[in-house]
């Protein structure tokens, strides 16, 4: 990581994103610029899982069940509610 700090001027900004709690604190250089997502709401996962799943905002009331036990699942990670 060395050779980042080698990289352009003072004013120049490398954004790093990871999942990896220790990449990111490898690669930081200020501890006060680090930006932790948390979980997202139930809601949230359904909205994800339904613009997946219902593009067109079709879903039918039965499905729309099935759908929110999913999200329910998901535990607030997007990643699973996107994928799922």
């Amino acid at each position: 990581m060395n050779c980042l700090s080698k990289l352009g001027s003072r004013e120049s900004t490398v954004i790093v994103t990871t999942r990896s709690a220790n990449v990111a604190s490898i690669t930081e250089t200020n501890p006060n610029l680090r930006h932790t997502l948390g979980l997202l709401e139930e809601d949230e996962c359904w909205s994800i899982l339904k613009n997946r799943a219902f593009p067109d905002n079709n879903a039918r009331a039965y499905l729309e069940n099935i759908g929110k036990q999913i999200a329910k699942k998901c535990a607030g990670v997007p990643l699973v509610a996107k994928g799922a």
